[in-house]
């Protein structure tokens, strides 16, 4: 969902999409990715070249865990935006130089009203859609796992029978 709301907020904006997993970087390609990178080394460098050295000026991690907070803090530009999405329990490396000087950081629980308003509003033109996995109760163990292995494509719904 952030990958398409960048890309019907936004126009001359070059998403970059990280992870360690080629489906879910393909499905940020489908969602409008314009580039889609393995986590690692050579990611870092990569955006290091897509912005001429300077670093991304907004990075937002989805995930929140050690690897990735750290990566954040590596590919952030002077007066840059780290924002914290992920729950995933890390802590975001901070000392003289890294994150680099005057970045932000920031790391909201939930979006105000109005922002709420403004993603409805973008799913009723269809600029943005939820990738949405269906269930049946019986299989509820099934999308469980799915999810907690990170195997699961967007969402997962558990419908009982009527």
């Amino acid at each position: 969902m952030t990958i398409q709301i960048l890309g019907a907020l936004t126009t001359a904006t070059t998403v970059v999409a990280v992870d360690t997993d080629d489906r879910k970087l393909e499905t940020a390609r489908q969602m409008g990715a314009d580039e889609v990178l393995l986590s690692g080394d050579e990611a870092i460098t990569r955006i290091r070249d897509l912005t001429g050295q300077q670093g991304a000026e907004v990075i937002i991690d989805m995930v929140g865990i050690d690897p990735t907070l750290r990566m954040a803090a590596q590919v952030a530009r002077v007066r840059g935006h780290v924002t914290i999405v992920g729950l995933g329990g890390g802590a975001l490396p901070v000392d003289f130089a890294s994150p680099p000087h005057e970045c932000s950081v920031a790391s909201p629980y939930w979006g105000s009203l109005p922002e709420l308003m403004e993603v409805i509003t973008l799913a009723q033109q269809k600029k943005i859609r939820m990738l949405v996995e269906h269930f049946p109760l019986e299989r509820a163990d099934a999308a469980y796992q799915l999810l907690h292995h990170g195997k699961a494509r967007g969402r997962a719904v558990i419908t009982p029978h009527a």
